[in-house]
């Protein structure tokens, strides 16, 4: 499996050129910048399926390993890879 291309954009383009960058995203990884920095990835929805099913797989192998989770008191998986509602208070201000 080759690595994907990432393609850049800045924030301002990616939102001139949205239909482009979702096009793009079907073969490439795009990172959108903020102020040269970035910030967010847009990827195919087949790509973030197959993450996200890797990750399920990888937390039922850490969980057989690790034996009964209820040793480690309230374990989430969201502990492991931070909690997305702190990224969307961040995100989603206008």
């Amino acid at each position: 499996m080759s690595k994907q291309k990432q393609i850049f954009y800045s924030l301002a383009e990616a939102k001139a050129k949205f239909s482009k960058v979702i096009d793009k995203s079907s073969n490439n990884d795009v990172v959108i910048t903020k102020n040269g920095h970035p910030v967010s990835v847009i990827l195919s929805y087949e790509k973030y399926s197959k993450i996200i099913n890797f990750m399920d797989k990888v937390w039922e192998l850490y969980l057989l390993d690790v034996g009964d989770p209820s040793l480690f008191g309230d374990l989430d998986i969201n502990d492991i890879l931070g909690n997305a509602d702190d990224n969307d208070n961040n995100t989603n201000k206008s």
